[in-house]
């Protein structure tokens, strides 16, 4: 097995990816997400690849000690690179660093710091898979960005970017996705690609449903606005911002809830809580739970019975920390 490239299923995993097939070509592609990446590396270390290249996956801390353990399966001759741009503690990168080749810096995107790192094998629209993934993710206020939008008409790059975060809500998060990274490996801008702007636009009209739908429903605890099972599947983290808002709250959850589980984005608004800190002082007191992200976007999962409990001690949580 020559090499694998990992990454996750949003806009900025999507590019970050592309970009790592385009440093590595033939490289089989698989996206992956936080709670899942340790089991995904123990299937993918059975085949021996020669690299591995893993880009915008968040350690899940109670996961840590598992993706160490995946890690030290694979043969030595195995080359890892992990990029990402999600909060690691100074312990979890020293452990990793010294298992994989590891880029991880706060602030830039994913997309951007796989550029940085690989920029000498890249062709020209490298670089500006790079800055869909910075105005995806919000990132795009870094020294590196606004070097490179410079060179550019950055309204037209905004306009790809918006194309991507607009129809990836309406296209298949496994099997379309994977489609989308190969087309941007080649060079095919978002606007020239099959059905991209028509998704784009079914997906803008829908989100104003959404908003609507938040509005009449969302309810409040605390400083925290939450909408629980909305009616069409997609949407979490327009809908948590949602809710902060029309609830004019601090943090914005949006919730899907199964049988036996709740899944749930959470954003912040108007607020210095760092919802990453705030998850990892909830989370380890939750049978189950697990979650994480960035200080002001995150998400996490956990029992159905424990989702009332959650909420209250977030609301604690956020009342003892809140600063605007």
């Amino acid at each position: 097995m020559p090499s694998v490239v990992i990454s996750h299923g949003d806009v900025d995993g999507i590019t970050s990816g592309a970009i790592g097939l385009l440093k590595f070509p033939g490289s089989s592609f698989y996206f992956s997400r936080p709670s899942q990446i340790h089991s995904d590396l123990n299937r993918i270390a059975k085949e021996k690849p020669d690299t591995v290249s893993i880009s915008d996956i968040a350690v899940n801390e109670m996961r840590f000690d598992d993706i160490l353990q995946v890690l030290d399966r694979f043969p030595e001759s195995t080359e890892v690179y992990w990029t990402d741009h999600h909060p690691l503690t100074r312990k979890q990168r020293g452990k990793l660093g010294k298992r994989v080749n590891l880029v991880h810096e706060i602030g830039p995107c994913a997309a951007e710091l796989m550029y940085r790192r690989f920029s000498d094998d890249l062709p020209e629209h490298g670089l500006r898979l790079a800055l869909y993934g910075a105005i995806a993710d919000y990132c795009d206020n870094t020294p590196f960005t606004n070097q490179q939008f410079d060179n550019f008409d950055k309204r037209t790059l905004y306009l790809e970017g918006v194309l991507l975060v607009q129809a990836l809500q309406e296209i298949d998060y496994r099997r379309e996705s994977k489609d989308l990274v190969y087309e941007l490996t080649l060079g095919i801008s978002p606007s020239a690609m099959n059905n991209i702007v028509s998704l784009a636009m079914k997906a803008t009209r829908i989100e104003t449903e959404v908003f609507r739908h938040v509005q009449t429903n969302a309810r409040k605890i605390g400083r925290i606005g939450y909408i629980l099972d909305m009616p069409i599947s997609g949407y979490r983290g327009k809908s948590a911002k949602f809710a902060a808002y029309v609830t004019d709250s601090n943090i914005g959850i949006s919730a899907k809830s199964s049988e036996d589980e709740v899944d749930m984005s959470i954003r912040r608004r108007a607020s210095a809580i760092d919802l990453n800190k705030a998850l990892g002082s909830i989370l380890p007191g939750l049978t189950n739970a697990h979650g994480g992200g960035h200080p002001a976007a995150a998400g996490a999962t956990l029992d159905k019975n424990d989702f009332p409990r959650f909420l209250q001690q977030l609301a604690e949580y956020t009342e003892a920390n809140f600063r605007p």
